[in-house]
């Protein structure tokens, strides 16, 4: 979604918003949207961000706090796990 690469679902992973409205990592029930695995998930959250892809596609304007949380999530992911 932010660098706009067509991959393999499995080289990818997803987010989602939750009923709490927090955004998650991995599957999920609603709207969801899809970053570049790690190590490249915050470019291209960087990317999605620029363009306002994420909240595009989530349907909803993420805080500041919100994406702070997110991209720490993103960042304790490791390479070649679920998710």
């Amino acid at each position: 979604m932010g660098c706009r690469r067509v991959a393999d679902p499995g080289a990818l992973v997803r987010l989602f918003v939750d009923r709490d409205g927090r955004v998650q990592i991995g599957a999920g029930p609603g709207r969801g949207a899809w970053l570049c695995r790690p190590p490249a998930a915050l470019d291209c959250l960087d990317a999605a961000q620029r363009r306002h892809a994420l909240d595009r596609a989530l349907r909803r304007s993420l805080a500041a706090p919100d994406v702070a949380a997110f991209r720490a999530k993103l960042a304790a992911l490791n390479p070649g796990t679920g998710g």
